[in-house]
Protein backbone atom coordinates (compact mmCIF):
# COMPACT_ATOMS: atom_id res chain seq x y z
CA UNK A 1 0.00 0.00 0.00
CA UNK A 2 1.20 3.68 -0.92
CA UNK A 3 2.23 6.11 2.18
CA UNK A 4 -0.82 8.32 0.53
CA UNK A 5 -2.96 5.22 0.81
CA UNK A 6 -2.02 4.23 4.44
CA UNK A 7 -2.04 7.58 5.80
CA UNK A 8 -5.72 8.46 4.49
CA UNK A 9 -6.89 4.84 6.14
CA UNK A 10 -4.98 6.07 9.43
CA UNK A 11 -6.75 9.10 9.39
CA UNK A 12 -10.12 7.90 8.66
CA UNK A 13 -9.50 5.35 11.65
CA UNK A 14 -8.66 7.70 14.12
CA UNK A 15 -11.24 10.51 13.27
CA UNK A 16 -13.52 7.98 14.10
CA UNK A 17 -12.10 7.25 17.46
CA UNK A 18 -11.87 11.15 18.55
CA UNK A 19 -15.90 11.94 17.04
CA UNK A 20 -17.21 8.98 18.66
CA UNK A 21 -15.09 9.72 22.33
CA UNK A 22 -13.27 6.87 22.53
CA UNK A 23 -10.78 9.21 24.02
CA UNK A 24 -10.52 10.46 27.14
CA UNK A 25 -11.25 14.70 27.23
CA UNK A 26 -7.87 15.98 27.77
CA UNK A 27 -6.12 12.67 26.78
CA UNK A 28 -3.16 12.66 25.26
CA UNK A 29 -2.37 11.05 21.98
CA UNK A 30 0.96 9.22 21.55
CA UNK A 31 2.39 8.70 17.71
CA UNK A 32 4.14 5.44 18.67
CA UNK A 33 1.61 3.51 20.85
CA UNK A 34 -1.28 4.68 18.79
CA UNK A 35 0.71 3.28 15.31
CA UNK A 36 1.60 -0.06 17.49
CA UNK A 37 -2.49 -0.21 17.82
CA UNK A 38 -2.91 0.19 14.38
CA UNK A 39 -0.09 -2.40 12.77
CA UNK A 40 1.78 0.99 10.75
CA UNK A 41 5.16 3.21 11.55
CA UNK A 42 4.44 6.39 13.53
CA UNK A 43 5.17 8.55 10.10
CA UNK A 44 0.97 8.38 8.88
CA UNK A 45 -0.13 8.33 12.47
CA UNK A 46 1.91 11.44 13.49
CA UNK A 47 0.45 13.06 10.05
CA UNK A 48 -3.32 12.10 10.74
CA UNK A 49 -2.74 13.90 13.85
CA UNK A 50 -1.65 16.76 12.49
CA UNK A 51 -4.49 16.61 9.59
CA UNK A 52 -7.46 16.07 12.59
CA UNK A 53 -5.72 19.16 14.59
CA UNK A 54 -6.07 21.01 11.68
CA UNK A 55 -10.15 20.87 11.92
CA UNK A 56 -9.98 21.22 15.28
CA UNK A 57 -10.82 18.14 16.15
CA UNK A 58 -7.82 17.80 18.27
CA UNK A 59 -5.66 20.13 19.93
CA UNK A 60 -2.01 19.92 19.44
CA UNK A 61 0.51 21.46 22.19
CA UNK A 62 3.78 22.70 21.64
CA UNK A 63 6.12 20.38 22.98
CA UNK A 64 3.39 18.34 24.93
CA UNK A 65 2.04 16.91 21.20
CA UNK A 66 -1.71 16.02 20.95
CA UNK A 67 -4.19 15.56 23.07
CA UNK A 68 -8.42 15.53 22.96
CA UNK A 69 -10.31 18.76 23.44
CA UNK A 70 -11.16 19.56 26.80
CA UNK A 71 -14.57 21.10 26.20
CA UNK A 72 -15.89 23.55 28.97
CA UNK A 73 -18.86 25.18 29.01
CA UNK A 74 -18.45 28.18 27.13
CA UNK A 75 -17.13 26.12 24.79
CA UNK A 76 -20.53 24.64 24.01
CA UNK A 77 -22.12 27.44 24.34
CA UNK A 78 -19.76 29.08 20.79
CA UNK A 79 -20.50 26.18 19.39
CA UNK A 80 -24.16 25.97 19.97
CA UNK A 81 -24.37 29.85 18.74
CA UNK A 82 -22.79 29.07 16.02
CA UNK A 83 -24.45 26.36 14.95
CA UNK A 84 -27.62 28.10 15.22
CA UNK A 85 -25.87 30.60 13.04
CA UNK A 86 -24.91 28.49 9.96
CA UNK A 87 -28.43 27.18 9.82
CA UNK A 88 -30.12 30.38 10.24
CA UNK A 89 -27.82 31.40 6.97
CA UNK A 90 -28.55 28.34 4.79
CA UNK A 91 -32.24 29.41 5.74
CA UNK A 92 -32.04 32.86 4.95
CA UNK A 93 -33.91 34.99 2.46
CA UNK A 94 -36.17 32.71 -0.20
CA UNK A 95 -37.06 28.91 -0.40
CA UNK A 96 -33.94 26.20 -1.14
CA UNK A 97 -33.00 26.19 -4.11
CA UNK A 98 -35.35 23.53 -5.87
CA UNK A 99 -32.49 22.11 -7.97
CA UNK A 100 -30.74 20.81 -5.40
CA UNK A 101 -32.14 17.64 -3.47
CA UNK A 102 -33.56 17.99 0.08
CA UNK A 103 -32.69 14.86 1.88
CA UNK A 104 -33.63 14.14 5.65
CA UNK A 105 -32.26 12.11 8.38
CA UNK A 106 -35.45 9.43 7.26
CA UNK A 107 -34.07 9.18 3.87
CA UNK A 108 -30.28 8.49 4.57
CA UNK A 109 -30.41 5.33 7.06
CA UNK A 110 -28.73 7.32 9.76
CA UNK A 111 -29.42 5.32 13.40
CA UNK A 112 -28.88 7.22 16.47
CA UNK A 113 -29.57 10.78 17.97
CA UNK A 114 -26.06 12.04 16.52
CA UNK A 115 -26.07 10.51 13.05
CA UNK A 116 -29.73 12.04 12.93
CA UNK A 117 -28.49 15.61 14.11
CA UNK A 118 -25.37 15.06 11.71
CA UNK A 119 -27.54 13.93 8.88
CA UNK A 120 -30.38 16.80 8.99
CA UNK A 121 -28.02 19.56 9.89
CA UNK A 122 -26.06 18.74 6.51
CA UNK A 123 -29.52 17.90 4.44
CA UNK A 124 -30.32 21.75 5.51
CA UNK A 125 -26.50 23.29 4.49
CA UNK A 126 -26.78 21.43 1.36
CA UNK A 127 -29.91 23.31 0.32
CA UNK A 128 -27.93 26.10 0.65
CA UNK A 129 -25.61 26.59 -2.85
CA UNK A 130 -22.52 28.70 -0.72
CA UNK A 131 -19.93 25.79 -0.62
CA UNK A 132 -18.41 27.65 2.35
CA UNK A 133 -21.10 27.42 4.33
CA UNK A 134 -21.65 24.06 3.61
CA UNK A 135 -17.57 23.13 4.09
CA UNK A 136 -18.23 25.64 7.49
CA UNK A 137 -21.39 23.30 8.88
CA UNK A 138 -19.64 20.01 8.10
CA UNK A 139 -16.81 21.07 10.26
CA UNK A 140 -19.31 22.20 13.08
CA UNK A 141 -20.78 18.84 12.48
CA UNK A 142 -17.73 16.97 12.91
CA UNK A 143 -16.48 18.57 15.96
CA UNK A 144 -20.19 18.55 17.93
CA UNK A 145 -20.38 14.95 17.44
CA UNK A 146 -18.35 13.65 20.72
CA UNK A 147 -20.90 15.69 22.35
CA UNK A 148 -24.12 14.63 21.05
CA UNK A 149 -24.57 11.07 23.08
CA UNK A 150 -24.37 13.29 25.94
CA UNK A 151 -27.03 15.81 25.24
CA UNK A 152 -29.52 13.09 24.80
CA UNK A 153 -28.62 11.23 28.03
CA UNK A 154 -29.14 15.12 29.70
CA UNK A 155 -32.44 16.04 27.49
CA UNK A 156 -34.75 13.20 27.01
CA UNK A 157 -36.85 15.73 24.80
CA UNK A 158 -33.59 16.00 21.78
CA UNK A 159 -34.94 13.29 19.72
CA UNK A 160 -38.51 14.19 19.28
CA UNK A 161 -36.96 17.86 18.36
CA UNK A 162 -34.68 16.25 15.93
CA UNK A 163 -37.90 14.57 14.71
CA UNK A 164 -40.26 17.39 14.24
CA UNK A 165 -37.41 19.50 12.55
CA UNK A 166 -37.00 17.06 9.97
CA UNK A 167 -40.57 16.98 9.68
CA UNK A 168 -40.70 20.94 9.00
CA UNK A 169 -37.58 20.31 6.71
CA UNK A 170 -38.68 17.13 4.21
CA UNK A 171 -42.43 19.32 4.22
CA UNK A 172 -41.13 22.56 3.13
CA UNK A 173 -41.92 24.52 6.52
CA UNK A 174 -38.84 26.73 6.52
CA UNK A 175 -40.73 29.36 8.68
CA UNK A 176 -41.58 26.76 11.74
CA UNK A 177 -38.19 24.94 10.69
CA UNK A 178 -36.06 28.60 11.37
CA UNK A 179 -37.96 28.66 15.06
CA UNK A 180 -37.65 25.30 15.87
CA UNK A 181 -33.53 25.45 15.39
CA UNK A 182 -33.58 28.77 17.56
CA UNK A 183 -35.31 26.84 20.52
CA UNK A 184 -33.56 23.60 19.38
CA UNK A 185 -29.89 25.65 20.30
CA UNK A 186 -31.52 28.12 22.87
CA UNK A 187 -32.08 24.87 24.70
CA UNK A 188 -28.45 23.17 24.03
CA UNK A 189 -26.90 26.67 25.26
CA UNK A 190 -29.07 26.31 28.86
CA UNK A 191 -27.65 22.68 29.21
CA UNK A 192 -24.62 23.04 27.99
CA UNK A 193 -23.15 22.70 31.88
CA UNK A 194 -24.77 19.42 32.55
CA UNK A 195 -23.74 18.03 28.79
CA UNK A 196 -20.06 18.85 30.01
CA UNK A 197 -20.63 17.33 33.50
CA UNK A 198 -21.89 13.78 31.66
CA UNK A 199 -18.60 13.77 29.21
CA UNK A 200 -16.15 14.69 32.45
CA UNK A 201 -15.05 10.70 33.50
CA UNK A 202 -16.97 9.65 36.38
CA UNK A 203 -13.68 9.13 38.21
CA UNK A 204 -12.98 13.18 37.75
CA UNK A 205 -14.89 15.69 40.83
CA UNK A 206 -17.37 18.27 39.57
Amino acid sequence: MSPGATMELVYAELKAKVMRGDFAPGERLEPAQLARVLGVSPTPVRDALYRLSGERLLEAWRHEGFRQPILAEADLHDLYAWGASLLALALEGQPPDPHIPQRSFSDSGAGDYPERVAALFRAIAWTNSNRELRFATVSLIERCHVFRAAEVRVDRRSDAAIIAMDDDFRFGRWSALRSKITRFHRRRILLAGRVVAELRPREESL
